[in-house]
């Protein structure tokens, strides 16, 4: 009975610590973001989310009518660290009326594409940067937006694991989201 019971206790441990590891690796930095931007500078589109013949165009302005967020990012890329304000994906989404999508297709300036389960990821996780420092990002820094995912950097004793990180589900000078399902 004893070694029931030890079997027992220990399926029980194991399943708490998945469960509250689980719990952890969805918590991101992500966070609200009330201070004020800057008006954009731009009145140009620069973003088109379609599903079917179903089409809905941002521009910076629209975008950042959403709630916003903001995000720290330690040195992914040089000259690139700090602060991120944005908004996440399933906003856009929610704005689209395309809010229950579970797959998308996301198309950058240059042709290059991924396609996304978002089931996969945490809300929260999902990122769309609009401003670095809460500066307008231009095409040649990888502009004017991008999809970032925080939740993917790990830091253990203020040291950030880039070994198992990688970058190949973020996208930049994303310009068009397509539904999948």
């Amino acid at each position: 009975m004893k070694k029931d019971s030890f079997l027992s206790m220990l399926i029980l441990g194991c399943v708490i610590f998945a469960v509250i590891s689980k719990v952890g690796a969805q918590i991101s930095h992500v966070s609200l973001f009330d201070d004020k931007l800057e008006s954009s500078i731009s009145n140009k589109r620069v973003l088109m989310v379609k599903n079917g013949e179903k089409i809905s165009k941002f521009r910076i302005v629209d975008l950042e009518k959403l709630p916003l967020y903001e995000v720290f990012l330690p040195p992914v890329w040089e000259n690139e660290a700090g602060k991120y304000q944005g908004v996440l994906l399933s906003d856009i989404l929610k704005a689209s009326e395309m809010a229950d999508v579970d797959k998308v297709k996301l198309v950058a300036l240059g042709g290059y594409a991924i396609d996304l389960a978002l089931s996969m990821w945490p809300a929260n996780c999902l990122f769309v940067a609009t401003r670095h420092q809460m500066h307008e990002i231009r095409v040649k820094m990888k502009g004017p937006i991008r999809l970032l995912l925080p939740c993917m950097i790990k830091e253990e004793d203020g040291e950030t694991n880039y070994t198992e990180m990688s970058t190949a589900s973020w996208i930049w000078n994303l310009k068009e989201i397509h539904v999948l399902d």
